[in-house]
């Protein structure tokens, strides 16, 4: 009888530690975002990505829990980049110019990040041929002139069935070596990009300027890229994207990010010419946010920008 009581009291036992463990409330999941590296010391190119990902997580992050941030160790070219999302080991999301190969092999969020300024390109160029770029009013002339590209840049794409003359390296800081040496004449940056790359390679190349004359407007969204392993940090991003746009802090963020490159590139005084661009479809690119969330180059940053100082 004693033995039989020991076991009952044993048994009850278990079934309360069984039952409070069943009802101790289990700690989320900690999302894990690792994000490419940047391909050099002047890269400065993801910076605005890096930040504008730590904001999304904030914002969700009542409901889909704590989250951390890392960026990769590893230095990739734009093919392997691809292949390490497809895997999601070495990194799982990244920010890139859109691209119908990525499309179909990744999971993007259809929210074009930068509002489409990464499509507003502004040459760099050297002194010496500063004055002949001043004179161009159509892109017949403007091919006249070989224009640098990185070789796996969705935008020398587009430029090559345009009609230009393109010189590739798919080494980014060897472009703007080139660029001095004038393997090529013009250098099409995005606005979001030329003043900080000017600044930085005149050190080494004092000859580099920007011209202040031409546009050239290439349809181009940035979307963030997520491995198709990690299904739930993609719908965590566009969550969090559609809030921050919906309650103001996407534009804050934006127009506090590039508002001193928009007002001093001067975009609605210069000359803008535009070329299609094959791989980005400007309807999937205001599919989710609407057009009228895309910027003009022809609209007046100054003015656009005042409520953002």
């Amino acid at each position: 009888m004693g033995s039989r009581l020991a076991n009952i009291k044993r048994l009850c036992y278990f079934s309360i530690v069984l039952m409070a463990y069943l009802y101790v409330p289990q700690s989320k999941a900690v999302d894990s975002f690792i994000i490419n590296h940047s391909e050099s010391a002047n890269d400065f190119r993801y910076e605005y990505t890096y930040a504008l990902l730590q904001l999304v997580i904030e914002a969700t992050q009542a409901d889909f829990g704590e989250a951390n941030l890392q960026v990769s160790s590893v230095v990739m070219s734009r093919n392997r980049q691809l292949r390490a999302l497809e895997s999601g080991e070495v990194i799982n999301i990244m920010a890139e110019a859109a691209n119908t190969e990525w499309n179909d092999k990744l999971l993007p969020v259809y929210i074009p990040i930068r509002k489409g300024v990464q499509g507003f390109r502004v040459f760099i160029i050297t002194q010496n041929n500063a004055e002949k770029l001043s004179h161009v009013k159509s892109l017949e002339q403007l091919m006249q002139f070989p224009t640098g590209s990185g070789s796996q840049w969705t935008t020398k794409i587009a430029m090559q069935q345009a009609g230009f003359n393109v010189v590739e390296s798919t080494h980014y800081d060897s472009l703007f070596n080139m660029l001095s040496k004038e393997r090529f004449i013009t250098f099409g940056r995005g606005v979001n990009e030329a003043f900080q790359e000017v600044t930085a390679y005149q050190k080494l190349y004092p000859q580099l300027m920007l011209d202040e004359h031409l546009v050239l407007h290439i349809p181009l969204a940035t979307y963030f890229y997520v491995s198709p392993n990690q299904p739930r940090l993609a719908e965590r991003v566009r969550v969090g994207l559609e809030r921050i746009i919906s309650n103001g802090k996407f534009d804050q963020f934006f127009y506090q990010h590039h508002c001193d490159f928009l007002r001093q590139s001067k975009l609605n005084q210069r000359v803008v010419l535009k070329i299609d661009n094959p791989l980005v479809s400007e309807q999937q690119m205001t599919s989710i946010v609407g057009q009228e969330f895309l910027l003009d180059p022809k609209s007046d940053f100054a003015s656009l920008c005042q409520p953002y100082q």
